[in-house]
């Protein structure tokens, strides 16, 4: 077993048990300290989220403001009061518990775009990654239809779509985790904190480093026809 192989072994390994413990413990609380004076309710929105407009007839129109919207992550706290938010319909009450929610903010309000950066910057390099996995896939699939298989280009196209797989899950892991730090030292929730929760697509680095090791096992498999060749 060549040295690339018994790295790429050991690395599969260990993502493959951060994988797992990763599914099980999934998460990590953070946030602002509790307040006694913050809540959650309903109620009508300010103005500065939406206008209304009084009609001659006594009607009312209702103008939305532009606005930025975050997708987080929460986790309730345990209120000493014991109280939980329940929800009641038809003869039968249910625990609700938010997990993902959506929170919304004037635009006017918003004195930075550093979030929205990111997201964008995101999009941009993940669809990069995926264009050129995409050509790595078709040259490959090439190079096998004219029975190129035990070929060194073979194996180091493999190990570039494998690199790169692992690059797009640890990039959007990066990002995912810094935007949520951002927003954790920001925004503070009513009864809520925001948390990290990693929801970037295991696959692709286990898929990245399992064809790691197909691309040494190519090389292998290689040598071994050159020394049979070699051998007759």
């Amino acid at each position: 077993m060549n040295r690339k192989l018994k790295i790429y072994n050991t690395v599969f390994v260990l993502v493959l048990f951060f994988v797992v413990k990763n599914a099980v413990f999934y998460h990590w609380a953070g946030g602002f300290t509790p307040q006694p004076d913050n809540k959650m309710e309903f109620a009508e929105l300010p103005a500065d989220f939406e206008t209304r407009d009084s009609l001659p007839d006594g009607g009312v129109v209702y103008t939305g403001q532009p606005m930025i919207s975050y997708e987080l992550n929460v986790k309730s706290w345990s209120r000493s009061d014991h109280k939980t938010l329940l929800s009641t319909a038809a003869g039968q009450t249910y625990q609700v518990n938010m997990e993902k929610i959506k929170v919304s903010l004037p635009a006017s309000k918003v004195d930075t775009n550093f979030p929205m950066a990111i997201i964008i910057v995101s999009v941009v390099v993940s669809v990069i990654v995926f264009v050129w996995i995409l050509w790595m896939v078709i040259v490959l699939l090439i190079k096998i239809r004219k029975g190129e298989v035990f070929v060194t280009k073979v194996s180091k196209y493999l190990e570039i779509t494998g690199f790169l797989l692992s690059f797009l899950y640890l990039f959007q892991y990066a990002v995912s985790y810094f935007y949520t730090q951002y927003m954790i030292e920001h925004i503070q929730l009513a009864d809520h904190s925001i948390i990290f929760k990693n929801e970037c697509n295991s696959m692709y680095i286990l898929t990245g480093l399992a064809l790691l090791i197909i691309s040494q096992i190519i090389l292998m498999g290689k040598d071994l026809k050159e020394e049979q060749e070699l051998t007759i």
